[in-house]
């Protein structure tokens, strides 16, 4: 009875297992033809835009060569102007027009006098105002002072408003 069982067992678990796997099989089936199906219809998209898209194309470059004359004016042809030699050199630099430019020659000056012209005005200082005239408070670099007695003192560090 015992094996009865035990067999009857096994061929329920093996329905029950291949009745899963048949089911685990459809579902990846229809998520494949889902994915099928969605590839498929973007694809299709893509070919009617890019027909549309051609035939609109077609459509602009036609009319815009509507307005192209259809005879065009000849092209003259290019003629090169013969090289003329260029003389030489002989290190003074020339302007737009070809005259010499350079710099005129400057006198020599003797050391000690300055002509009026490049001589530096140095202006006279201003008079202090009165704020400035009065002397200002030393500082302090020792200790802070002590508060009398029956005061506080202030806290150090910063100060917060609404405490």
């Amino acid at each position: 009875m015992t094996r009865l069982l035990l067999a009857l067992a096994g061929v329920v678990l093996l329905a029950v297992t291949a009745l899963a796997a048949v089911w685990l099989l459809g579902q990846l089936l229809t998520g494949l033809g889902l994915f099928i199906v969605g590839a498929a219809g973007v694809l299709g998209r893509l070919l009617w835009f890019l027909l549309i898209t051609g035939v609109l194309a077609g459509v602009v470059y036609f009319v815009a060569s509507a307005w192209r004359p259809s005879v065009r004016a000849p092209v003259r042809p290019f003629k090169a102007r013969p090289a003329t030699p260029r003389p030489a050199s002989d290190g003074t630099k020339r302007g737009r027009r070809g005259n010499r430019t350079g710099l005129a020659p400057v006198p020599p000056v003797p050391a000690g006098t300055v002509p009026s012209s490049a001589a530096p005005v140095i202006p006279a200082p201003a008079a202090p105002t009165t704020p400035e005239r009065t002397p200002t408070e030393p500082v302090q670099t020792g200790p802070a002072p002590t508060t009398a007695a029956g005061t506080e003192a202030a806290a150090s560090g910063p100060v917060r408003s609404g405490d």
